[in-house]
């Protein structure tokens, strides 16, 4: 489902961060593949968006094929949940747009999805059981669930006046809400290779993200499988198949098949830098704008000069800085001047947008100009715009035009 921490775990496993992340479901809209290799092996991993299951609109549905082509395409599956999976955690789990007060979602939230395929439905589970191939399934965000060890770190946590006991009775470090989970997920899909407790949050060196990694490239001689299982702590009921409490060293060696690389060391994923700016962009947006209207929004960047990106800027312009050695030599620091237009649905989107005196977009510009330096490694200049671009998410034409369909 959307907010699971898909895009989350990308990263980790890729220890670098290539997809955008926010606390709104919804936030993938395109199926971005990473690439992570090492001397011996090499993993392709495609980020979907979340599995809608009422699309409201035509690109909701263009999500949707991005999935099903990413089902087609794969060799393993890898299912990221959460520890309220088919519990019926209620919430955010829906995506409104306050001032149209239309549900974006296309769908309610995860209480009415409970009893329906664990939050994924039937007929998704189905296609996992029918398909053939490896399935592996995190389930992530065991931090929203406190262990009474954590507690007992920084003195004991209380929710309403009681002290929460959430690790099981026999003593290992899943909490006992995701060891429920990790059965009804066991039940669901009885021939998945592992189902494992994660916190993508965490980063690379979360040991749930650990064992994941280990068990994909577990045919690197390098890589120790049992050893990342272990620092899970004890294995609870239903993590792997059968009685085992590691994974079968020859099933995880099965996962992936053999075969040369299919990309080159240095690649890292198939989209462009002018895609990586709007979605930071875009990203800024989820952000800034709460709840009030990111969905309606679309980033297209209509201009990307890279011209002085690798070159010496010895040019005395406003854009210059000196590398603050007290007026000695110029630090060698490249430049990327960035068009961006963010296109929205209606001329009271675009007020909005902008904001009183355009004091909402300048601010959206400062934090996304901050991001792109980050991630491009050089000064940025950035012009935003804002256009409105009247009903965007249900016209295929303009959604064929920005890579929808």
């Amino acid at each position: 489902m959307p907010n699971m921490g898909k895009s989350t775990l990308l990263n980790s496993l890729l220890s670098d961060d290539l997809a955008i992340v926010t606390s709104r479901p919804q936030t993938t809209r395109h199926a971005i593949l990473g690439v992570m290799t090492s001397e011996h092996t090499q993993l392709c991993i495609t980020d979907t968006p979340g599995i809608i299951g009422s699309p409201a609109y035509k690109l909701h549905r263009g999500m949707m094929d991005a999935v099903r082509s990413s089902l087609r395409d794969a060799d393993a599956y890898l299912v990221v949940t959460d520890v309220y999976s088919g519990g019926g955690r209620k919430g955010d789990t829906t995506d409104d747009d306050d001032d149209d007060d239309d549900d974006d979602h296309g769908g309610g939230g995860l209480e009415e999805e409970e009893n329906d395929g664990l939050g994924i439905g039937e007929e998704m589970l189905e296609r996992l059981r029918r398909s053939g191939r490896p399935v592996i399934v995190c389930v992530n965000k065991v931090d929203l669930v406190a262990s009474s060890s954590s507690s007992s770190e920084g003195g004991a946590r209380e929710d309403d006046g009681r002290r929460r006991r959430a690790t099981t009775d026999d003593g290992n470090n899943t909490p006992s809400r995701a060891a429920r989970t990790v059965l009804r997920w066991r039940s669901a899909l009885p021939d998945a290779v592992a189902i494992l407790p994660t916190c993508a949050a965490n980063g690379p060196s979360d040991p749930g993200v650990v064992a994941l990694r280990s068990i994909l490239t577990s045919n690197d001689p390098g890589v120790d499988v049992c050893a990342s299982i272990r620092d899970l702590g004890r294995p609870v009921p239903g993590m792997f198949v059968g009685d085992a409490v590691v994974p079968s060293t020859s099933v995880c060696r099965e996962i992936l098949p053999l075969g040369p690389p299919l990309y080159h060391p240095d690649f890292f994923t198939d989209r462009t830098d002018r895609f990586c700016a709007s979605e930071l962009i875009r990203e800024t947006l989820f952000t800034s704008l709460g709840k009030e209207l990111p969905y309606c929004c679309e980033v297209r960047v209509e201009s990307f000069d890279e011209s002085r990106r690798y070159v010496d800027d010895d040019d005395d312009d406003d854009d210059d800085d000196d590398d603050g050695g007290g007026g000695g030599r110029r630090k060698k620091v490249g430049l990327i001047r960035i068009g961006a237009t963010i296109l929205v649905e209606r001329d009271s989107q675009k007020g909005i947008v902008v904001g009183k005196g355009g004091s909402k977009i300048r601010d959206v510009g400062i934090e996304a100009r901050k991001k792109l330096q980050e991630f491009f490694g050089v000064r940025v200049f950035l012009d935003l715009r804002v256009k409105v671009d009247k009903n965007w998410r249900n016209d295929v034409e303009k959604l064929k035009k920005y890579g929808y369909m």
